[in-house]
């Protein structure tokens, strides 16, 4: 076998076998940190020069479009060629590919348009009031919820039947939907699967073709494929072809999304695979946060299994803080990060990881507060803003005129004096004659006919104008012509950034590169959508990041904060009834820890403020899972175990006769009560007592210590932060 060492060179024994596996489908088990990229853009590299494959004969399904774009690049540097004609991409773009390619045979118009979620509540909530539901029964995101699953089952509306008078109405919106979808041209992204898989199914001829045309398929995050994806790989792969997964069945945290752990075990089964090859060689992070992670989902039952290690023996060890309340919390954090920072760690290699996106807004008006920069990961995308989405608009009813979505978002921005009767009116009128909103207007009466009119002559012109525009040069065109740049430089509060925007949606065209020359505003709309809907971030500022656990899914830091560690928090309430949910839980946990490479944080409230009420808040029991000899203590509340706090402003500390009583202890590092003399007469004091203090405002006393000669408190103040205060000098009284 010819010397393939440039592509071999700096793979480990594990990952080496991986990517020359040549005997049947394989399932790789592939820990956090432990190369899967590397693993999968090297044997793609691998397959197309050791056996002599054309770039279209292997197929790689992502499930972001910034890992498919990774994969191009690699994979194109590995074998220095054009890789841009490769089969490598979403689930969803591959379906798209094969939808465009073959429209005729799916059922579908040339122009066919792809729809957002939010497009297709707007569609749904048009249909409910067509019926005469009330939308407060039936709301439109539950019914969108509805049809949706359905489609990730595989099921159409004719093969439902309904369960009772709720399901009836829901079927009955979910046929109209169908319907209005086929009759426009519009698909939504469950459609697209579902439409290519229903393609495959049902055309022998061209299932064929492309089972044959495919000689290797390779999938990325097979731990989050759901029943359709599964479904439509089985299918494409047939009963010769060869399947390469990788996954980490400990790092499935998606089943709210449909994503289905048990596909992992299911693909030993279909795939007549060997057990699985592992890779356990973690190159991200320090041992110590390996065997707390490890410890940690040793708890789940329902597991292939596998144990992360490393070469690198640096141990330090995981840094463990009980805060009184979430202010504390979010300030020893705070300040944790500002000591980093100042010694050299930059702000971007520094995560604050919460189960819930409402614990953020603490920590935001912290960091606000001490002037660091800070990032919420996940804001709107560029793709998702308004201006955007109306410019793209514009550009899908051009590209088709029966798409009444994209009709309705525009007909009346900018405003023209076209208002909400005239819109019912003519969605009645093109209910009643099934036709497009578009063509439905020259039956409208009267002076709506030429106001709305006025509206279609203008789409038909740009329409025409924009045939002999490049690509950049139309979208331009559109901004003016529509009116929309006129419309937000008049608007003096938002409108520079959103001018902003639209400059630099031309400067994103122009780097556009489609392969459909014919069609290139075709392509970038479906470009446009599909970037809208991707998880990943495309630019880490310098600055502190902020997300949820589930957002923080293939990305690392130097530094990860972990807050919020609490029953009822995380693992969440709703899942602490069922064990596969608290499983899936413990598995989100260690999704975070696994997160950071050098250093790790804990963190936990005894007192959390909840829908008004603060409550008491035990530690959770993740935390309790990792062996305490991996743990450093730095909040001086012993560690709880869940269950067995009761009161949050009192854990179990040591009790002393304190200054101003009979007898003084000899010395003590910290003490429950002490009475001093706040005024004129000696007063009580204990800790969770509040106080207050004429420069600092009103505060917690979080800690009280004496050395023998004097006492002092520790004191939480509410925006100024911690304080240790003399007691006997302290300018402070006690709060009733």
């Amino acid at each position: 076998m010819q010397n393939h060492a440039d592509l071999l060179n700096g793979l480990n024994s594990e990952q080496f076998k991986a990517v020359t596996y040549n005997d049947g489908s394989l399932l790789v088990l592939a820990g956090a940190g432990s190369g899967k990229t590397k693993v999968l853009t090297t044997r793609v590299a691998w397959l197309i020069r050791t056996q002599y494959l054309g770039i279209s004969e292997v197929l790689a399904v992502t499930f972001t479009n910034k890992a498919a774009r990774e994969m191009l690049n690699r994979v194109g540097s590995l074998l220095q060629t054009d890789s841009r004609y490769m089969w490598v991409g979403t689930f969803h773009s591959i379906a798209l590919r094969l939808l465009r390619a073959h429209h005729q045979e799916a059922g579908l118009p040339a122009t066919f348009q792809i729809i957002d979620s939010g497009e297709q509540q707007s569609l749904i909530k048009r249909l409910i009031k067509q019926r005469g539901l009330d939308e407060e029964r039936y709301p439109a995101k539950e019914i969108q919820s509805y049809i949706n699953y359905q489609k990730e089952q595989g099921l159409r509306s004719a093969q439902l039947s309904p369960d009772n008078l709720r399901t009836q109405h829901w079927l009955e919106i979910y046929t109209l939907y169908e319907e209005s979808c086929q009759r426009d041209g519009l698909v939504d992204f469950t459609e697209l699967l579902l439409r290519s898989y229903e393609l495959l199914s049902m055309n022998d001829v061209l299932l064929q073709r492309y089972q044959q045309q495919f000689k290797h398929i390779l999938v990325d995050e097979f731990q989050d494929t759901n029943q359709l994806q599964y479904l439509w790989l089985k299918i494409l792969v047939g009963a010769k072809g060869k399947i390469f997964a990788v996954g980490d069945d400990d790092q499935s945290i998606y089943s709210f999304r449909g994503a289905k752990v048990s596909n992992m075990r299911l693909f030993l089964r279909d795939f007549n695979a060997p057990e699985p090859l592992r890779l356990e060689q973690n190159y991200r992070s320090v041992t110590t946060i390996l065997n707390a992670a490890n410890a940690v989902i040793s708890n789940n039952s329902e597991r292939i299994g596998k144990e992360l290690w490393t070469d690198n023996s640096h141990v330090e060890k995981i840094r463990l803080y009980e805060g009184y309340t979430e202010e504390d919390e979010a300030y020893f954090v705070i300040d944790e990060i500002k000591g980093l920072h100042n010694n050299g760690i930059d702000l971007a290699d520094i995560a604050i990881l919460y189960r819930s996106n409402a614990q953020s807004r603490v920590f935001e008006q912290h960091l606000y507060n001490r002037g660091l920069a800070y990032k919420v990961y996940g804001g709107l995308r560029f793709f998702d803003r308004l201006e955007i989405k109306r410019v793209l608009a514009y550009l899908r009813l051009i590209v088709n005129p029966y798409d009444n979505e994209a009709f309705l978002r525009v007909v009346n921005f900018p405003a023209r004096g076209i208002g909400a009767r005239t819109i019912e009116n003519l969605q009645e009128i093109s209910l009643q004659r099934q036709t497009p909103l578009m063509s439905a207007v020259e039956h409208l009466p009267g002076k709506s006919k030429v106001t709305v009119g006025k509206f279609v002559d203008l789409i038909r012109m740009m329409q025409s104008d924009i045939q002999v525009l490049s690509l950049p040069e139309a979208i331009s065109y559109i901004i003016e012509t529509s009116g929309l740049r006129a419309h937000f430089e008049a608007d003096i509060k938002e409108g520079e950034e959103r001018l902003d925007n639209l400059n630099e949606l031309v400067t994103a065209v122009s780097g556009f590169n489609a392969e459909d020359k014919d069609n290139p505003l075709v392509e970038f709309l479906a470009h446009a959508v599909l970037e809208s809907v991707d998880n990943q971030a495309q630019n880490l500022e310098s600055a502190v990041q902020l997300m949820t656990v589930h957002a923080s899914k293939g990305l690392e830091f130097k530094v990860v904060f972990v807050v919020g560690l609490e029953e009822g928090l995380f693992p969440h309430d709703n899942a602490l009834q069922n064990l596969k949910d608290v499983e899936e839980e413990r598995r989100l946990m260690y999704v975070a820890i696994t997160r950071a490479r050098d250093k790790l944080y804990l963190l936990r409230a005894c007192s959390r403020l909840l829908w008004g009420k603060r409550i008491s808040a035990p530690v959770s029991r993740f935390v309790d899972e990792i062996p305490e000899d991996l743990i450093l203590n730095l909040s001086g509340v012993s560690s709880i175990g869940y269950g067995q706090l009761n009161e949050y402003d009192e854990p179990k500390r040591n009790i002393f006769k304190l200054p101003g009583s009979k007898a003084m202890p000899a010395a003590s590092s910290e003490v429950k009560t002490s009475q001093v003399a706040l005024s004129e007469k000696e007063i009580t004091i204990k800790i969770g007592d509040m106080v207050r203090h004429a420069k600092f405002g009103q505060g917690k006393v979080l800690r009280l210590n004496s050395d023998g000669k004097k006492m002092t408190a520790e004191i939480f103040f509410i925006g100024m932060g911690k304080k240790n205060l003399d007691l006997n000098i302290a300018n402070i009284e006690k709060v009733n």
